[in-house]
């Protein structure tokens, strides 16, 4: 059902402008999602789209619009650059609902889930959840203090693996610590002490990961409850790398070791 929509004083286009902020998006339940293939993505996943803005559509898009039961509005320009959070937006936004994931239903029977510890920055918070996804992952977790999920930078830095691993947030350390000896996993924590090189380690099959900010690294209490403590061999003078990248490397490795 495609309808038009010009107004910037229109209700629904200020309600969708409004979730670059937190507390809307957690007042609305809803968060915004820019570009062709991130929506692409939501709309062939289980997640639950409320509207689909456009200022043209996508070349073979035109019988989905009209045959969805889903409102979708094409609107001018500088709606579209109100709604979203980039002053050169691509041509289709929408509006998404958030997902309440409960760990404790999260049980895979092998496999990496990666672990994030106070990762404030959210253009790497996303590229770690894209990187998860692309090395198989069985998903991901965001513990305290880590940045909000559905920031909209963090949500194009995911280009679309948001929607297809789960990824479960505010979970506290000792929770992570409760669920991995729950469900037989070994934690293994990245730190520059008392660690072993990465490279030269067999995974087990079921291991939960945690990377921590550049700043502060792995929270004490998670490093105190780690099986094991892991780190990338620097063979030049750099005293670290940006988490993402490292995040990387060492998800790389893991992904090796359980294919070996």
């Amino acid at each position: 059902m495609i309808s038009t929509l010009t107004s910037l004083k229109n209700d629904l286009v200020k309600r969708a402008a409004s979730l670059k902020m937190k507390k809307y998006r957690q007042k609305e339940g809803l968060f915004l999602l820019e570009g062709k293939r991130a929506v692409e993505e939501a709309l062939a996943s289980r997640w639950t789209l409320r509207a689909l803005f456009f200022t043209r559509l996508p070349e073979g898009w035109e019988r989905r619009a009209e045959e969805s039961a889903l409102p979708w509005y094409e609107v001018p320009l500088p709606v579209l650059q109100k709604i979203t959070a980039t002053e050169d937006p691509q041509s289709v936004a929408a509006l998404v609902e958030i997902r309440q994931e409960n760990l404790d239903s999260f049980a895979p029977e092998r496999g990496l889930v990666l672990v994030l510890d106070q990762i404030r920055d959210p253009g790497n918070l996303g590229t770690l959840i894209r990187t998860a996804d692309a090395l198989g992952a069985a998903g991901v977790v965001l513990l305290e203090d880590t940045a909000d999920l559905y920031n909209p930078k963090v949500v194009r830095s995911t280009m679309g693996s948001l929607f297809h691993l789960p990824v479960y947030t505010g979970v506290k350390a000792g929770e992570m610590e409760t669920w991995c000896r729950k469900n037989g996993y070994a934690l293994w924590a990245t730190a520059l002490e008392g660690a072993e090189d990465v490279t030269k380690l067999q995974w087990p099959a079921k291991t939960a990961l945690v990377l921590g900010s550049e700043a502060e690294g792995v929270s004490p209490e998670i490093l105190a409850a780690a099986d094991q403590k892991v780190k990338i061999p620097m063979a030049g003078q750099a005293e670290s790398l940006n988490v993402a990248v490292a995040g990387g490397i060492v998800m790389f490795e893991a992904a090796r070791s359980f294919s070996s």
